[in-house]
This record gives structure tokens, C-alpha cells and sequence, in this order.
């Protein structure tokens, strides 16, 4: 009898095992016997619109091969390392060539580090190549290019060896010296130029407009003056700094550097190194007539914003004796201040502008549409307790052990604690969940979407593309990062195969979230513009002028940014034009403000309740206004150079599919313009 209840309990838990999935193992990975015979290669082909591509050549030195080449770059730190992975089959001896795009968020380019990973049909690793510098440097690290004829006074510009943090990482300060034959080549790969004691107008007209296209850009260009001021800033066209040499204060003569830093309270570092400015040849400068530059508060220069880089221009010359006293922490600060003066800084800054802010908004719009599934929990409730109760009572009664219920019912306990866990895991997504917010300039046949995606588990899982994708990578990942110091592991994955282009991620934890990015072609919507935006005055404040919704979507919301001013309004149909104050008189005007400067401002504003209550009544679901806060951020970075821009973005719900697989989308898209002001 005993042997008979030993039975029926063993035959319980089979059961039980076989609905939770004891028996299900996770398929990792594992390193295979290969002996090295596999030969591999990365190489730089070219830079197209902020991602690299690289040819891979691989060569099979063994058996036939038939399985995944994974080409993964140490990615920035907090980014996520990605998999680029393509399907080769290679007979022996057998050598292929293929073209990967990599998206530049995947990259440390900086270091340039990746590495091969070859998998059999299985997914075991049978061999990984690591490489170095396949981006082309010459010498890794931070690249700062020295254009002088006396470099040598120069070299301090270094900082010791010490490095400069960029990208979440920290890397050394390499100088490159430079001529006037050798700048070209070198002028692409470089993060800073630097240009003391040395006749600018003596290069060729080219090279001098390639170094403005190239600090437009995004370029970091520091200029030394003091007695060799007039030779430095020659040959640069008028309109690229703005600024005039008007001679010099002599060594011993008071000059502005030293007011600065005597009445002032300027450049501390300087002071605490004992540079005496006084003892000094200072420039004199003309400057701010289009009140677009700031004299440093660190470093003793003039910054001006030039396109996507920016310029310093310094009132001394850097191979000043008095500079070589500058401790390693204020060289560092030479850079530093000069790349906070710039837009390119975003780039280099994971926590500036969308990295931050948009990985913030779409985990915003998660969290106000997740709901929880507990059907399966009441399936599993119902079926415990016909188990529990007449089930294990009739079948103990059967074997005449009635007394052992009692010890039934807790061991029918943790049965049914681990068949919620297990089963619970898909309770809340039954299939990949996924958020995407489309951007696109109106006008233009290319858009980017960027994507909130996760799956119950933690098996590796992808999502494929719809057809007109081209290239994926990782998303924003300002704040929420995946930490991998090598390139032995990595967080995302992007293929492509005969069906098409797939993305998805290798989760570390359960409903680990996904943050990816995809480019691709697009069909021009139409145009959005407006016209005569202004500012009003006075204490209603607001825009006042024309906005004109000309693409072929109507509009959910349309949103309007001028300086400070932000105003959102409803309902704008295909082909409408709204005169601002008509629609907010009308009443079609569902959110206002005057302080919003940048993307960050309207999470901490009233307009969505991310860090606090919304205190607005207005008429719109606070997912959706997250949505259109993402479209104004990528508008904004994207904005043309040079006038005074308004940026106009409308929000379509129910957007194209993003995702040709089976999942749960969401989609938005941000359709966006620009509008001219003025009367």
C-alpha cells in the first residue's frame, strides 16, 4: 500500500513537472573544439550617416562550416555590446566576403576594439578572432591634432598621459603633429585641432574650408593667439569666428586675462598653478558683435558655437612658458570647457539630450499601458484546489493513508508556488511586447524608429523588421545601461538573413527590456511648415503666426517650439493650416508653456507626470504627449543650422507597423517641420 501512494505522488508531481516546464533547459552557448580553424578580418569601408560599414572577410581552414558569423564591437560604456550576425555557409578551405552596417551607438570608436565569433548551427561558440583599431586610428585613445611650428612647446597639451572621459569611458590624450601636407588625412579621425604659432593662411584654400566644414560638423578647434594672433586667425573666412585681432598687451601691461583672473575670480585652476597673465603677451580681441560667443569662466579664451563643433580661441598663445606650469586636471579642463560649448556633446555625453530623455519617455509610456494577465493564474488556482482537496483526499482514502493529507496539502503548496513562478513568467506578456516611435522629417524618404521591446524569460529573443529597414542597432541607453567590458559577451542582437533584417536582445534578467534602434527608407508624407512664428508680448505670451499640417496623415496633436514657448493643439487634419491664436482662441490649444528650453524641461514640467502629478487639465492621454515630446527632442537635434527655427512636430497614433512578426505593438508617429519667423 505504501509502494501505491509513493506511486500516486510521484505520478502527481510528473504531472505537475510536465505543466510548469521542469524538464525545459535554457540553451546557452558553449565553447566548441575548433582549433583555430577559422581566419577572420574587419575592415572600415566607409561612414554613412553616422554608421560604419565594415566588409568581413572570413576563411575556413578546416571542415565544411555552416552556421552564424557575429561580428561584436566593445561598445561604449553602459551601451550594450551588439551581435551583428549573418548566416555563412563556407565549404573547407572556403573564403567569403560580405558588408555589415554597424550603427554608431554599437561602437566605441574611440577604441575601435570588435571581435569575430564563429557558431555552428547550434549556437556554440567554436572560435572568436579579437581585432584592434578597425576603425582606421592610427593611435587609440582621443585624437588631438597639433598644427604648429613649435610643437614641441606644445606637448603638455597631453595632460600627463592623463585621460580625458568621453562616452561614459575614460581615454588617453593622443597628440598627432601635424603640417600642412599631413592635415588632411589626418583632419577626419581627429576629436580636437589645435592651431598655435602657425600662419593659417599659408594652407591651401581646400584645407582651410575643410577645417570649417569640419568644426560645423562637430569638430573641437582651439586656437592660440597672444603675439601670433594675426597669423592664427588669418585665412578663415570672415563669417566662421567672428572676430577681430586688434593687437596685443605686452608682457607687464595690465590686460583682460588678468583682470579676469584677479578681480574676477576666473580660471582657478590657472591661478592655483601660479600662471601670472601679466607676466604674459595678451591678444586683444574684437568679439560678440552677434552676441553668439562667452568668454570661458575656466579657461582664459573666447567659445563660439559653430554648426554641430564649436571653436576657442584663447588671448594667449598655449606655448607660453607661463601655460607649461597648468597641472594635468586643468589641461583636461581645456577640453572639457570647450566640448561643453558645443552640440556635438550630445554625441559624446550619454546623459545629454535623447540618450537620457527618450529611453525616460518610452519606459513612461510602457508603464501607462502595461496591464497584467491573470487568467492563467486562475487556471492554476482552480486546478489546485480540485488537487488539493477531493483529488489528493480520494486517492490518499483509496491507498488507506487518509492521515497522510496533511502532509499532501503542503507539498501540493510549493507544486503550485513553483507553477505560478514558472508559468507567471508569460502571465503578464504572452508574446513580445514592443513601443515604437517613428521620426521623420516630412519631406524626406528616410525615417528612424526607436523601440521599447521585452519578453517574458530570459532566452535569448528578436523581432523581424518590416521591409524598407537597412540598419539596427542599439537605442537610447542614457540611463539604464548594460555593462560589458569586453567583447566576450554582449547585450543586443542584429541579423540579417533571406527573410530580412531582425533585431532583439539577450536578456539578463526576466522582462529585461530591449532599447533598440532602426533606420530605413521612407515615403515622403508631405511638408510641414509654418510661417510669421513669433513670440507674443505681454503677459498672455504664446506664438502667434501659421502652421501648416501639408502632409497626407491627420494629426492627433500638432506641437509648436519657438525659444521658450511650446504650445500643443489638437485634431489638425491633412492639408490644414492653423492660425495659432484663431486655434487656441477656438479652444483647440491642450497644453502651454513658457519655459520650456529643452527636452528636459518638459519631463519636469506639468505637460506628463513623470516626476510628479500633472497639474494640467488638458484634453490628451499623457502616453501620447510623451510620444510628442520625443518627436520636438529629435526635431530639435536634428534642426538646420544658421536662423532662427521654429520646430513643428505632429503626432500620428496607430502608425505604421514597425514589426513584421506576431507581437503586441504599439506604434507612434512624430512627423516634423520647420517654420520660419518673423513678420
Amino acid at each position: 500500500m505504501q509502494k501505491k501512494v509513493s506511486a500516486a505522488l510521484v505520478m502527481v508531481l510528473c504531472v505537475f513537472a510536465f505543466w510548469t516546464g521542469w524538464g525545459k533547459g535554457v540553451a546557452y552557448a558553449e565553447d566548441g573544439s575548433s582549433e583555430n580553424s577559422f581566419y577572420g578580418n574587419v575592415e572600415l569601408l566607409r561612414q554613412d550617416q553616422g554608421n560604419y560599414v565594415v566588409q568581413v572577410t572570413v576563411e575556413n581552414r578546416g571542415e565544411d562550416f555552416s552556421g552564424k558569423v557575429q561580428v561584436v564591437f566593445q561598445a561604449a560604456s553602459g551601451m550594450g555590446n551588439c551581435a551583428y550576425e549573418t548566416e555563412v555557409t563556407l565549404p573547407s578551405q572556403g573564403k567569403k566576403q560580405f558588408a555589415v552596417t554597424v550603427t554608431g551607438r554599437a561602437v566605441d570608436e574611440i577604441r575601435g576594439e570588435c571581435v569575430l565569433r564563429f557558431l555552428d548551427e547550434k549556437g556554440r561558440l567554436l572560435q572568436t578572432i579579437p581585432l584592434k583599431n578597425v576603425l582606421g586610428s592610427s593611435t587609440p585613445g582621443i585624437a588631438v591634432g597639433i598644427l604648429s611650428d613649435a610643437y614641441s612647446e606644445l606637448t603638455y597639451l597631453d595632460a600627463g598621459g592623463s585621460s580625458l572621459y568621453m562616452k561614459g569611458n575614460s581615454y588617453p590624450l593622443n597628440l598627432i603633429r601635424l603640417d600642412g601636407d599631413s592635415l588632411r588625412g589626418y583632419l577626419e579621425g581627429l576629436y580636437f585641432l589645435v592651431i598655435d604659432q602657425f600662419n593659417v593662411s599659408t594652407l591651401r584654400g581646400e584645407d582651410i574650408l575643410a577645417i570649417q566644414e569640419w568644426v560645423k560638423d562637430g569638430g573641437w578647434l582651439i586656437l592660440g593667439t597672444g603675439a601670433y594672433g594675426e597669423q592664427t586667425l588669418s585665412g578663415f573666412e570672415e563669417d566662421f569666428l567672428e572676430m577681430e585681432y586688434l593687437g596685443v598687451w605686452e608682457a607687464g601691461e595690465e590686460n583682460l586675462a588678468a583682470e579676469n583672473a584677479d578681480r574676477y575670480g576666473f580660471y582657478y585652476s590657472y591661478v592655483e598653478a601660479e600662471v601670472d597673465f601679466g607676466q604674459m603677451t595678451i591678444a586683444q580681441l574684437r568679439y560678440g558683435l552677434k552676441g553668439d560667443e562667452n568668454e570661458g569662466s575656466q579657461n582664459p579664451a573666447v567659445y563660439k558655437t559653430i554648426g554641430d563643433g564649436a571653436a576657442a580661441v584663447y588671448f594667449c598663445s598655449l606655448g607660453d612658458e607661463q601655460l607649461r606650469k597648468l597641472g594635468n586636471y586643468a589641461v583636461e579642463g581645456m577640453y572639457e570647457e570647450l566640448m561643453g560649448q558645443s552640440r556635438s556633446y550630445q554625441s559624446y555625453n550619454r546623459y545629454s539630450g535623447m540618450d537620457s530623455v527618450g529611453q525616460r519617455l518610452l519606459a513612461f509610456i510602457d508603464n501607462r499601458n502595461a496591464g497584467v494577465d491573470f487568467s492563467l493564474l486562475k487556471w492554476l488556482i482552480m486546478i489546485y484546489v480540485v488537487l488539493a482537496g477531493p483529488v489528493l483526499y480520494l486517492v490518499l482514502r483509496k491507498c488507506g493513508k487518509r492521515e497522510w493529507y496533511w502532509v499532501g496539502v503542503p507539498i501540493m503548496g510549493l507544486m503550485f508556488i513553483a507553477a505560478v513562478f514558472f508559468l507567471g513568467q508569460g502571465a503578464r506578456v504572452n508574446e513580445t511586447r514592443v513601443y515604437s516611435v517613428t521620426a521623420q522629417r516630412a519631406d524626406s524618404t528616410r525615417e528612424d524608429t526607436y523601440f521599447l521591446a521585452y519578453h517574458s524569460g530570459v532566452k535569448p529573443w528578436e523581432v523581424r523588421l518590416e521591409e524598407g529597414y537597412d540598419v539596427a542597432g542599439p537605442g537610447w541607453n542614457g540611463y539604464e545601461g548594460k555593462y560589458f567590458y569586453n567583447t566576450n559577451d554582449y547585450f543586443y542582437r542584429v541579423g540579417r538573413d533571406s527573410k530580412g533584417l531582425y533585431m532583439g536582445i539577450k536578456p539578463q534578467e526576466n522582462f529585461d527590456n530591449g532599447f533598440l534602434h532602426a533606420a530605413g527608407r521612407a515615403v515622403s508624407r508631405g511638408i510641414i511648415s509654418g510661417e510669421r512664428l513669433l513670440v507674443n508680448s505681454g503677459i498672455n505670451g504664446g506664438i502667434s503666426g501659421m502652421a501648416a499640417n501639408g502632409t497626407d496623415c491627420d494629426l492627433a496633436y500638432m506641437a509648436v517650439w519657438l525659444e521658450r514657448e511650446l504650445m500643443v493643439f489638437k485634431d489638425v487634419k491633412a492639408g490644414e493650416t492653423l492660425d495659432l491664436q484663431q486655434a487656441e482662441a477656438d479652444g483647440r490649444c491642450v497644453y502651454r508653456s513658457s519655459s520650456i528650453e529643452d527636452q528636459g524641461d518638459m519631463l519636469r514640467s506639468d505637460m506628463i507626470s513623470l516626476y510628479g502629478h500633472r497639474s494640467t487639465d488638458g484634453e490628451y492621454a499623457e502616453e501620447d504627449m510623451a510620444a510628442l515630446i520625443i518627436g520636438l527632442g529629435i526635431a530639435q537635434e536634428e534642426s538646420p543650422r544658421g536662423g532662427e527655427r521654429t520646430v513643428i512636430v505632429g503626432l500620428v497614433k496607430q502608425y505604421d507597423r514597425a514589426i513584421a512578426d506576431k507581437c503586441k505593438e504599439t506604434s507612434y508617429g512624430c512627423l516634423y517641420g520647420y517654420g520660419e519667423t518673423g513678420v
